[in-house]
């Protein structure tokens, strides 16, 4: 005996419904989340590099503007530099800046240095895979 079994599933609206359509829910709420649980990593004397913190309009990258980011992020000291009475400057032409071997120091640190979204993945992890969870569940799980 052979019978036809016909499945009335709309993939595209069970996605939808669950912020994985087009739109791009889930990913706007996963990146404004990542961006929530990096500020307390990111290294900070005034809070510029971290309150430059920018999502993307579909959600699918977090970017630092300042023109000192990759240099924190890195976590190593960029020259030549020489030092004077107010401290490091910079003796290098703009763009022309290598590594020196030497580490930054962030105030804050341990928390508060480089790299600073894997340490808060590391950290935080399971915090925000319950936050995706309970936005699934939300959003007609």
């Amino acid at each position: 005996m052979k019978i036809n079994v016909k499945a009335l599933v709309d993939p595209k609206a069970i996605l939808a419904r669950k912020g994985l359509g087009p739109d791009n829910r889930l990913r706007k709420y996963l990146a404004g989340r990542v961006k929530a649980h990096c500020d307390p990593y990111v290294p900070m004397k005034a809070g510029i590099l971290k309150n430059t913190a920018a999502i993307s309009p579909d959600g699918s990258e977090l970017t630092y503007s300042t023109p000192y980011a990759h240099y924190q992020y890195v976590g190593e000291v960029y020259g030549p530099n020489v030092l004077t009475k107010r401290g490091w400057r910079s003796m290098a032409k703009k763009g022309c800046k290598t590594p020196t071997g030497r580490k930054l120091q962030h105030k804050g640190a341990p928390m508060r240095g480089p790299h600073w979204e894997k340490r808060m993945v590391a950290d935080r992890r399971g915090v925000i895979e319950d936050e995706i969870a309970a936005f699934i569940n939300q959003n007609g799980g």
